[in-house]
């Protein structure tokens, strides 16, 4: 469980941004405050550690890229009509959310998604598609960078909960519909449960965005493009005939 790396989003930013690290005692950082590559840090009432990095002169450091995506994944099981939510532990609303947590350098989307709620409730699941993207700019949790906030919709296979507490309140199935109409949620949760009922009743492929690896322009590189799906017809077509109207 990567729960203090993940989370506090310091530890693992600060390595990938030259190898800093941090150290934390019993309200007061541990080790000399001149030793070369660490940040002294608090614990916090949550059990993490929080580093003022203003004052270690320490934000210009962060690698950009380590706030740039952060994902979350809707794990719906079609059969019982139930999804995945969680509470976070430290948060000072306790509304309910989809599990999710920043993906790491070079890793897809969709990985990221997988992992994260495996990590925060114990479920198993695969991915299935992207369902909405936000972009935020000046966001005050992000560190100054702008980020990009993506859902993706996963399908379970294994459904026995077992939640990392240190992370989550709570964590539970959820009836969809309830989901859709509860007021104790986020406004984007809310949003991304309505598009799940509309994709269950009237069929997926009216709201998947699904993922193709196609191939680079560098040769030997490939890439993944996430669109929602085309008949057969206008997939296979080179030509431009089929671009004309019937008459």
């Amino acid at each position: 469980m990567r729960w203090l790396q993940r989370r506090v989003c310091l530890q693992a930013a600060l390595l990938r941004a030259g190898g800093a690290g941090l150290q934390a005692g019993p309200r007061t950082a541990s080790g000399s405050p001149g030793d070369a590559g660490e940040l002294p840090g608090e614990l916090d009432r949550f059990g993490g550690v929080s580093v003022h990095l203003a004052r270690h002169r320490a934000l210009h450091e962060l690698d950009a890229a380590a706030f740039r995506k952060l994902l979350q994944g809707a794990v719906f099981d079609d059969r019982t009509r139930k999804v995945l939510v969680v509470q976070d532990r430290n948060k000072l609303k306790n509304m309910w959310k989809f599990p999710g947590g920043l993906s790491e350098p070079g890793e897809d989307i969709g990985d990221t998604a997988v992992r994260e709620v495996f990590e925060e409730t114990g479920v198993k699941s695969e991915f299935r598609s992207l369902l909405s993207i936000r972009q935020q700019h000046r966001n005050p949790g992000a560190f100054g960078k702008s980020d990009m906030y993506l859902i993706c919709r996963l399908q379970p296979y294994s459904f026995t909960i077992n939640f990392c507490q240190q992370e989550c309140l709570k964590c539970e199935w959820m009836d969809l519909e309830k989901l859709a109409r509860t007021e104790n949620t986020t406004p984007i949760t809310s949003r991304v449960a309505r598009l799940l009922l509309y994709g269950h009743r009237e069929g997926f492929d009216k709201i998947d965005l699904s993922m193709e690896e196609l191939p680079a322009v560098y040769t030997g590189l490939f890439y993944k493009l996430y669109h929602r799906g085309l008949p057969e017809s206008y997939r296979a077509t080179t030509g431009v005939d089929w671009m004309q109207p019937s008459k």
